[in-house]
């Protein structure tokens, strides 16, 4: 027995002998702020929405986030990460279920574990889904979402993780920190097969049409939502280095100068657009921010990272009225903001990623972008994620024509359960009070609007007019100024 532990000791030591504590403590702390990005992309969706349809969208929050876990830990951990694969296009089944991880590091000589390399790296597969999920707002029905994010893990994005950080295109030499293809770009053009897919909201018998255009319930609610999604994504970035050094600073640094270079821009623009100030258009420009410095915060010189977001923000917010352009109801407007963006931050990571920036954790070697004399850097980047638009919008369209084929799972809700809500139509809860009552919602505020007449019949006579000042119009659409309710004494 004594000679059994003595074995198990060495090979421990042999096992966790490149190990760095500072790296596996900072590396478990962005585990956890990354989850942080679940609820925030919900809530940041869920203020572009009608509160009949909020709680869906939570509830297929956190199904994305158990189902892909999940599926992550069987198979798509190895699938996409394993380094004893011979593809350069897909990885092998050696890791599946962290079979016989024990206290390894998942590539040799790695300062952190392989199972915290997972905690860390399982989140990445939850966010793109989550981000092109999100498509389904106000149309989409759960449970064919759920098997198409299955299919779309499996399909798509882990091969396309595997070619940019193993692969391909690592080999070709194309540029990519912290996921703008696998995630951004992918999600984003996703999220514009799935919309088209779906249909407009309200009209599910056609694909392209006209795209409702209303205010969402709550700008507070997508406000809460991008804070925890901005918080989360210093992580992300600062984490996919997994370790801590003078790197880790600059790719810290870069996350907040793009994000708030990108808002301050977008907003400015926003303004002289429509004549307002929007903190809706703050927060995507914070987005944009975050889209355009992932596959360059740690190749960018500070100065870099501010000028390339002023240019991603100023032609993201010119497409802004990109689905009326096209007629695609994206509702959650993730083809600009995260394919659009995406596209942006790949192909300007090809004229300013610095070789000098990149050395500062004593490993990595690049030849630079076009800042450092090596032009033909452009043209793996654009072949990077011409790559992988076409090969996400090829297959996300395959995944939902065959799960739309399955028997009880049609993708897009019927135009009645699309004015009943998809709360109401789907789930046991709704956001407010009643629940699925609305027959007491109704005659609650019939008894109310019975109070306020009688109130005015107490200073008038017989007959009179209610006012409404705020509110909205009943199919949904632009808040109204004045509407007229005439009303009669009681006898």
């Amino acid at each position: 027995m004594y000679e059994a532990l003595l074995k198990r000791e060495t090979s421990l030591e042999k096992q966790t002998s490149s190990m760095v504590t500072a790296d596996v403590v900072y590396i478990l702390f962005c585990s956890f702020g990354v989850f942080l990005i679940t609820p925030g992309i919900a809530m940041y969706y869920m203020g572009f929405m009608k509160r009949k349809n909020i709680v869906q969208v939570l509830f297929q929050s956190y199904m994305t986030t158990a189902v892909v876990v999940i599926l992550w830990y069987l198979i798509g951990y190895s699938i996409a990460n394993s380094p004893s694969s011979s593809s350069t296009m897909y990885g092998d089944l050696a890791h599946a279920a962290l079979h016989n991880e024990e206290a390894k590091p998942l590539l040799e000589d790695g300062s952190i574990p392989s199972v915290v390399n997972f905690c860390f790296n399982v989140f990445f597969p939850v966010a793109t889904a989550q981000i092109f999920l999100g498509a389904i707002g106000e149309r989409g029905r759960v449970l064919p979402s759920q098997i198409i994010g299955i299919l779309f893990t499996i399909a798509v994005y882990s091969p396309q993780a595997f070619w940019t950080w193993s692969g391909w295109l690592y080999n070709l030499g194309a540029l990519d920190f912290a996921g703008g293809g696998p995630v951004h770009i992918s999600s984003g053009v996703a999220s514009l097969v799935y919309s088209f897919y779906l249909g407009p909201r309200g009209h599910p018998e056609v694909k392209i049409g006209k795209v409702p255009h209303y205010k969402g319930h709550s700008a507070l609610t997508t406000f809460i939502g991008v804070t925890l999604i901005w918080g989360a994504w210093f992580c992300f970035n600062s984490g996919t280095l997994l370790a801590v050094n003078t790197r880790t600073g600059y790719i810290f640094l870069n996350t907040i100068l793009a994000s708030s270079f990108a808002s301050v821009t977008y907003v400015i623009l926003d303004k002289l657009i429509t004549g307002k100030y929007s903190l809706m258009a703050a927060c995507d420009g914070v987005i944009v921010g975050l889209v355009n410095i992932t596959p360059s915060c740690g190749f960018y010189p500070p100065w870099a990272a501010a000028i390339t977001s002023i240019i991603n923000a100023s032609i993201c917010r010119s497409l802004g009225n990109f689905n009326q352009w096209v007629g695609i109801d994206d509702s959650s407007h993730s083809f600009v903001v995260h394919g659009v963006g995406g596209i942006i931050g790949s192909t300007l990571t090809g004229i300013f990623a610095s070789k000098t920036i990149a050395g500062y954790d004593g490993v990595t070697d690049i030849e630079g972008g076009w800042i450092n004399g090596h032009f033909v850097q452009l043209g793996h980047q654009i072949a990077a994620w011409t790559s992988i638009v076409i090969w996400t919008a090829v297959f996300t369209y395959i995944i939902i024509f065959i799960v739309d084929h399955i028997p009880g799972c049609k993708v897009t809700a019927d135009a009645d359960a699309q004015e009943m809500g998809m709360d109401l139509y789907e789930m046991s809860e709704t956001l407010d009070e009643f629940g699925n009552n609305y027959d007491e919602f109704f005659s609650s505020y019939a008894h109310r609007l019975r109070e306020i007449a009688d109130a005015i019949d107490h200073h008038k006579n017989r007959h009179g007019t209610i006012e409404v000042l705020e509110g909205t119009s009943a199919n949904g659409s632009d808040s109204i100024h004045s509407v007229n309710v005439h009303y009669e004494q009681k006898v």
